[in-house]
């Protein structure tokens, strides 16, 4: 059983990743948030690791690196997010993530010690430079996507019922922005490590139980397909794709293998 990473934008399947892994018999974390309306089977995301990364992030709100004011005048918003919210971060992509704080460093080092791990956040799109090198070579880096529509329509129905974002403010043009953000970092990592290595996987290719076998051979260990379920599938969607996105969404059908002749152009 290789210890595994599981990255991807929010609302796009790392949680349906998360539930098989941790049916499978991974750790990943004590004190798993428990589930809520917009995940009734569970997050699989615990407050160290996601600590950890909100404080990473923390020295990279744009308000601060840009020495600029709130763009939207609100309590927080992308551009100036509170403890929780960075998994909606703004960073534009030409400002590199790293960490020079010990007391980090010692947490990453520490939670990196446990056997058997999977760990998911959405921000590991960002921060999986700064935790890289302290990575074993063989931990799996499994990045999840699906459609952006989707998953724009999915983070607007998270912002509008989770009590933690109540004074946030985002909206769907933000949204699609910060989707963008989020992969090509991602693609930005795959460019400039040649040892690098990312298995991307569509949400429909996990939803459908297609892509495990694959996965099992790869991570060592027979996934369990129980906790799939498709009722899982609530969100579709119903807005434009932003060209720009849209390309990119294409870009990731290609690496994970995804049909391609069923992704829509110029939505």
């Amino acid at each position: 059983m290789k210890n595994c990473f599981i990255l991807g934008f929010g609302r796009s399947g790392t949680s349906l990743m998360g539930g098989i892994l941790h049916q499978s018999g991974y750790f990943l974390g004590d004190d798993l948030y428990p589930p809520r309306e917009s995940n009734p089977k569970g997050f699989f995301e615990n407050d160290v690791i996601n600590g950890i990364n909100e404080r990473i992030l923390a020295e990279y709100d744009h308000i601060k690196i840009r020495k600029t004011s709130e763009p939207i005048t609100y309590n927080s918003s992308p551009y100036n997010p509170s403890y929780g919210q960075r998994w909606l971060t703004y960073i534009p992509t030409d400002v590199a993530i790293d960490c020079k704080n010990d007391s980090i460093l010692s947490e990453i080092k520490h939670v990196l010690s446990f056997p058997n791990f999977a760990y998911k956040d959405p921000r590991f799109n960002y921060t999986l430079p700064v935790w890289d090198r302290f990575l074993h070579a063989d931990c799996v880096k499994i990045c999840m996507f699906r459609d952006p529509g989707a998953t724009v329509e999915s983070v607007v129905k998270d912002w509008k019922t989770a009590i933690y974002m109540v004074d946030f403010y985002i909206d769907r043009e933000i949204i699609y922005n910060l989707w963008y953000n989020s992969y090509q970092r991602v693609l930005n990592y795959l460019a400039s490590d040649k040892n690098g290595e990312i298995i991307f996987v569509h949400y429909e290719q996990l939803l459908s139980g297609l892509i495990l076998p694959e996965l099992s051979g790869k991570l060592g260990v027979k996934l369990d397909d129980r906790f799939i379920s498709t009722e899982l599938n609530r969100s579709h969607s119903v807005d434009s794709i932003p060209l720009h996105v849209q390309d990119l969404y294409e870009s990731l059908c290609q690496l994970s293998g995804y049909r391609n002749d069923i992704v829509s152009k110029g939505k």
